[in-house]
C-alpha cells in the first residue's frame, strides 16, 4: 500500500512538472514580448496568399524583423487582403519602402519581405491609433503570372494572324506568283546576249561622249585663247590708229593756224586757194568721221562677241509674223 501512494505522487508530480514547463515555454515565446518595442504597419495585397499564415517572418533585406500578426479579407474591397506586420522599432522602414509577397525554396511557405528604401528618405511614421500602411509590390509569382499571359495572349494573336496569312488563297497567290517569277526569269536567261550587246554598245557610246567632250573643251579652250589673242592685237591696232589719227589732227590744226597767219599778213590770194582746199578739208573730215563710226561699231561688235571675228555670222531667221 504504502509503495502504490509513492508511485502515484510520483506521477502527480511529473504531470504537473510538465504542464508548468509547458505553460511556461508557451508565455516565454508569446507573451515574454515588450509590445512597446515594435510597431505595426498595414499591407494591402491584391493577389493570393496562399501559404502565409499568420506568424510568418517579416524579413528585412533578409533579416528577421517581425511577424504577420493577422491575415484577413479587406470588409471594404473583397479583391484585397489585409496584412497586419508587427515590426521591430529599430527597423528603418522609410517612405519609398515595400513589401513582397516570397517563398520559401519549393516548399510554399510564404513570408514578407520589405524591400527599397533609401538612406536619405524620410522614416514612415505609425502609430498605435493608426497604423501606417507599406506599399505592396507583386511578388515574382505574380509578375510571371502577368508575364506569361502578356506571351500567351499576343502568342494567339501571332498563330491567329499566321492562320490567315498561310490560308489556301494566299498559299495559291504565292505559287502563282512564283511561277510568274520563274517565267521572267526564263524570258530575261534568252535576253542575255541582246542585254550584254546593249551594255558594250552603252559602253561604247559612253567612250565616245567622253572623247566627244574632252573635244569640245580644248576646242573652247582654243576658240577662248584665239579671243584673247585677236582682243589684243584688235586693241593694239586700234591704240596705234588713234595714236595716228590723234597725230594727224594736230598735224591738221598747226597748219591751219600757219594758214590762219599767212592770211593774216596776206600771203596768200584767199579766193584762189579757199575753195579747192576747203573742199579736201570736207572730204578729210568726212572720210574721218566714217571711219571713226567703222572704228565704234567694230569695237562694239567686239565686246558683245569676239567669236564672230573667227566663225561666220548666223543670222537668224524671223519667226512666223515677224
Amino acid at each position: 500500500m504504502e509503495s502504490r501512494v509513492n508511485y502515484t505522487v510520483v506521477g502527480i508530480f511529473i504531470l504537473v512538472l510538465s504542464s508548468a514547463l509547458i505553460a511556461f515555454a508557451f508565455w516565454l515565446g508569446k507573451y515574454n514580448q515588450n509590445e512597446s518595442n515594435y510597431h505595426r504597419y498595414y499591407v494591402y495585397l491584391t493577389e493570393s496568399v496562399s501559404g502565409l499564415s499568420p506568424e510568418a517572418s517579416v524579413k528585412f533585406h533578409g533579416v528577421d524583423v517581425g511577424m504577420v500578426e493577422t491575415v484577413q479579407i479587406n470588409p471594404k474591397n473583397s479583391e484585397e487582403v489585409i496584412l497586419t506586420l508587427k515590426i521591430k522599432k529599430e527597423t528603418p522602414i522609410k517612405t519609398d519602402s515595400s513589401a513582397v509577397l516570397k517563398f520559401y525554396g519549393i516548399t510554399g511557405l510564404a513570408f514578407i519581405e520589405i524591400i527599397g528604401g533609401s538612406k536619405d528618405a524620410p522614416l514612415l511614421i505609425t502609430n498605435a491609433d493608426q497604423y501606417a500602411t507599406i506599399p505592396a509590390s507583386p511578388s515574382i509569382i505574380k509578375r510571371l503570372d502577368e508575364s506569361l499571359s502578356n506571351v500567351a495572349s499576343k502568342l494567339s494573336v501571332t498563330l491567329e494572324r499566321a492562320d490567315r496569312l498561310f490560308s489556301d488563297k494566299n498559299v495559291d497567290n504565292v505559287a502563282q506568283s512564283l511561277e510568274h517569277l520563274r517565267s521572267l526569269t526564263t524570258q530575261i536567261d534568252a535576253y542575255q546576249s541582246e542585254i550584254k550587246q546593249l551594255l558594250s554598245q552603252s559602253s561604247t557610246l559612253e567612250t565616245n561622249a567622253t572623247e566627244s567632250l574632252l573635244t569640245m573643251k580644248e576646242a573652247a579652250t582654243s576658240v577662248k585663247n584665239s579671243s584673247n589673242s585677236f582682243n589684243t592685237l584688235i586693241q593694239t591696232k586700234m591704240t596705234s590708229t588713234l595714236d595716228s589719227l590723234q597725230a594727224t589732227s594736230l598735224e591738221s590744226h598747226a597748219l591751219i593756224r600757219k594758214i590762219e597767219n599767212s592770211v593774216d599778213r596776206g600771203d596768200y590770194d584767199l579766193n584762189s586757194m579757199v575753195s579747192p582746199t576747203s573742199s579736201q578739208l570736207n572730204d578729210l573730215i568726212e572720210q574721218t568721221q566714217t571711219l571713226s563710226n567703222e572704228m565704234e561699231m567694230t569695237l562694239r561688235n567686239l565686246r558683245e562677241s569676239p567669236s564672230d571675228l573667227l566663225f561666220k555670222k548666223s543670222i537668224q531667221k524671223p519667226g512666223p509674223g515677224e
